[in-house]
Order: structure tokens, then sequence, then C-alpha cells
């Protein structure tokens, strides 16, 4: 039986489990632990890293830029009212989850972009899934499903997401009208989910 308890523990895909019973087995035998202590055990271990794959995975997904966390920034550069706005979003994301709209709007080079990546991060590490893209490519993505009229299955991948955020919007270059059909379609989708 023990012999088979790994290929089962893969088939099940419990990858966990399969790592840590062995250690866990012996540290139950040492300590005298139950059946359901030993099992806690495994199960914590399981959740823990199905918890650290999934935050790998989406901040991969999410496509953020490196380096710019909370950890990097520094929030006493930005003015007073900033900060405070900066904290509340971050400590309280309930704004993710009702679909609000959250702009930062200021010149170039004072961290506009390194704010909202923190912001992402933060996000994902709450289990709330998040993507990156530029104004410029949001609208490229858009206009070409719309050119092979596959504009609702783009929309639908982008749905996935709980929170896009649009980087650079002030250097999309053309004139808005040509970008109005699908702007409006994106808002459309964004406020249905509501």
């Amino acid at each position: 039986m023990s012999e088979s308890l790994p290929l089962m523990l893969k088939e099940l895909r419990l990858p966990a489990f399969g790592q840590h019973y062995r250690h866990f087995q012996d540290q139950a035998a040492e300590h005298a632990w139950g059946y359901s202590q030993y099992l806690a055990a495994l199960c914590e271990q399981e959740v823990a890293q199905r918890f650290q794959s999934r935050i790998s995975n989406w901040t991969h997904e999410a496509k953020l830029p490196r380096g710019k966390s909370f950890a990097t920034l520094t929030l006493t550069e930005l003015p007073q009212a900033a900060q405070k706005k900066i904290i509340a979003l971050r400590d309280n994301t309930h704004w993710a989850s009702q679909a609000d709209n959250v702009l930062l709007i200021g010149p170039s080079g004072v961290g506009k972009s390194h704010v909202a990546a923190a912001l992402g991060l933060h996000l994902i590490e709450q289990g709330i899934r998040v993507k990156w893209i530029s104004a410029t490519a949001l609208v490229q993505l858009l206009q070409q499903a719309k050119k092979e009229l596959d504009l609702m299955s783009a929309m639908t991948r982008l749905d996935k997401y709980r929170v896009l955020i649009v980087d650079d919007i002030g250097y999309v270059k053309r004139p808005i009208r040509k970008h109005k059909y699908c702007l409006t379609s994106l808002h459309i989708a964004m406020k249905a989910e509501v």
C-alpha cells in the first residue's frame, strides 16, 4: 500500500501531500498525533503550496512591471492627500469587488504606474485576478478582435480579470473617434459585470 501512495497522491493532484507525508508521519509518531492532526498538517501544507502557486501564476499572467510593489514604493515622497488615498485603496480592496474605477492622474514620472502596479500585486495577494495592459495594446487588441469579428471572445478573455490596469492612456496617438467603438464595448462589458 505505501508504495502506491505517492502514485495515488499524484493522481489526486496533491503534490504537497506527496512531498510531506513521510515527514509528518514521523512527526505524528514522535508526538503521538491522532489521524485528524496528521491530516490537518498535510492539508495546511497543501493549502499553502496551492496559494503560493496561484499567486505566482497570477503574478506572471498579470504582466505587472517588475520591481514595483508597496515594498519598493516610497509613499513619503508623495503628497499627504495622495498617501492617504493610496493607503485606503491598499487597505480596503472592496473597490475591486464593486468594479469601481480608480484613476491615477498626474504628470509623467510621478509614480502613477508604480502605485498601480503595487495595488495590482497587492490585489493578487488578496486573491483578486489582475491584468496589466497599456492603453495602446488594449486598443490594438480590441481593434484586431473587431476586425476578425471576434470582439465578444476578446471581451470574454479580458472578463476573467477582476481588475484591468490600463497604463499610459495619455499615449494613445490616434484620434479617439477611431477607438470609440472598442472603448465603448469595453465600458459596456465592464458595466454589465456589476
